[in-house]
């Protein structure tokens, strides 16, 4: 999710896997809350595209068990609007990110090859990984990731009706644009202004 300056009007942080935020129906959060939320989703992503969700299995249970908790405690700050509790927290968080990647590489683990990127979409369905290189080799390692190589990824892309269906529909519509979202028969409240995600 993009996060844009604004008061959500119905939008709550809510973290998948590993930290990174998406938007789901709730209560409102302030500008300033998002605001500091903002760059501890960065540092998330950025750790995720390394190691994927493998990070917390990766130190001692211990640490991990600590950085889930403040997961939980920042959860709980961000709902009541607590700007100066998500800021404590947010800052330990991102100095935590780094600890657990310092402490893995120092146990001899290694991050995702530059040649891979992996990516939480905050579905709670798990990583999808891409990999330009030894997809196989990943998919041994990771069975509950979605490993795609760019060849897979290609072929999925050529093959979708997507491409055609967003063409023949541009043509005919040269300025057509996304205004509402109906999902099951039920209007879907999208705060276009803060870069709400289209749910599909």
């Amino acid at each position: 999710m993009a996060l844009k300056k604004g008061t959500p009007s119905a939008s709550k942080a809510r973290w998948q896997g590993k930290g990174t935020i998406s938007s789901i129906e709730g209560p409102k959060i302030s500008a300033g809350v998002w605001g500091q939320l903002e760059p501890l989703d960065r540092v998330a992503r950025e750790k995720i595209a390394r190691w994927g969700d493998t990070l917390t299995s990766f130190v001692p249970h211990e640490m991990a068990g600590r950085f889930e908790a403040a997961y939980d405690a920042l959860k709980v700050y961000v709902e009541v609007n607590d700007i100066v509790k998500v800021n404590e927290i947010v800052g330990q968080l991102m100095r935590a990110w780094d600890v657990l990647e310092q402490t893995a590489l120092a146990a001899g683990h290694k991050p995702l090859p530059e040649s891979a990127y992996a990516i939480d979409l905050g579905d709670g369905e798990g990583i999808v990984c891409i990999a330009q290189h030894g997809a196989h080799d990943l998919r041994k390692a990771h069975p509950d990731w979605v490993v795609y190589s760019f060849e897979d990824a290609a072929r999925v892309l050529r093959t979708s009706w997507t491409e055609a269906f967003l063409n023949e529909a541009y043509s005919a519509f040269p300025n057509a644009k996304v205004v509402s979202i109906t999902k099951n028969g039920v209007a879907q409240d999208v705060n276009w202004d803060i870069g709400d995600e289209i749910p599909w």
